[in-house]
């Protein structure tokens, strides 16, 4: 179902994420930031950061571990790592 631009669990704020936005965002979702990294919000309201990323034509989601552990930079950082890969 659409509404919008919105589809159903995927949230898109007008600009790229901010530390602030994570740590207070509590409505389960998809939350993208760019370039495949994206917070996953949970209905239980766990959090983690996903890179989406193509390997040998495959579609691959992979976690980078909680913004309690990994922050908004280092984990923009990583998903840039993983693209040069």
């Amino acid at each position: 179902m659409r509404d919008g631009n919105l589809m159903r669990g995927v949230r898109q704020p007008a600009k790229s994420l901010t530390a602030q936005f994570v740590r207070t965002v509590e409505v389960p979702g998809k939350y993208f930031d760019g370039h495949g990294l994206f917070l996953r919000v949970t209905d239980g309201g766990g959090k983690q950061w996903v890179q989406r990323i193509t390997i040998r034509g495959k579609r691959r989601e992979l976690g980078l571990g909680s913004p309690t552990l990994v922050s908004l930079a280092e984990a923009r950082e990583q998903a840039l790592e993983n693209r040069k890969l």
